[in-house]
């Protein structure tokens, strides 16, 4: 009888510390992978245009070509150098050299690069901004003069700079003349060297 009992205690000693005992894992179970921090990985979103300076070079490119709604409008003169115009001052400043270097002759402003015109009757245009920050822009116009029956769509591309808090020129770009600026720059370069104007 006691030879059973001490076999019995024994196997309850054994089965309590068997359920002491971790549950083994199944054999084909996979570990749970780590939890993924999503915040670290995460692609940061694109920069966005600042809607206020953008709506303001807007506004700016649109007052220009107000003036070009009629042509009974001559308060307004593109290349004016005297601060009426439109251009910022190191733009103003080829402008300058330039006419100083033509010496009264014509060069490569033979046109308004704004309407691409020399005259016009009642044009209008539609703006947009491409980008923009606190201090510079870059923008667009598509334009056509309505009063003229043959008048061909033109566009123009600007690079709009921030002169204290108003926006200025710093280059225009149409078809003809990619670069206003590289325009005038070969131009007083040409001159400077005993060359022609690049319009002759």
């Amino acid at each position: 009888m006691g030879r059973y009992l001490g076999m019995a205690s024994a196997m309850l000693t054994a089965a309590a510390l068997a359920g002491c005992q971790p549950a083994a894992a199944p054999a084909n179970s996979t570990p749970a992978a780590p939890p993924t921090n999503t915040a670290a990985t995460s692609t940061p979103p694109a920069p966005i245009a600042d809607a206020a300076d953008a709506a303001a070079a807007k506004t700016y490119l649109e007052g220009l070509y107000a003036h070009y709604k009629t042509s009974k409008d001559s308060t307004f003169e593109l290349y004016a150098v005297d601060g009426r115009g439109p251009f910022d001052p190191d733009l103003v400043a080829l402008l300058k050299a330039d006419q100083k270097a033509l010496k009264g002759d014509e060069g490569v402003l033979e046109s308004d690069l704004l309407c691409d015109c020399q005259d016009f009757e009642s044009l209008h245009a539609t703006i947009a901004v491409q980008s923009a920050t606190p201090t510079t822009a870059r923008a667009t116009s598509d334009f056509q003069d309505s009063g003229i029956a043959d008048a061909k769509p033109g566009h123009d591309s600007f690079d709009l700079v921030k002169v204290g808090q108003v926006w200025r020129i710093d280059d225009i770009h149409t078809a003809d003349m990619p670069s206003l600026r590289k325009a005038l720059t070969d131009e007083i370069r040409s001159l400077g060297s005993g060359g022609n104007a690049a319009a002759n």
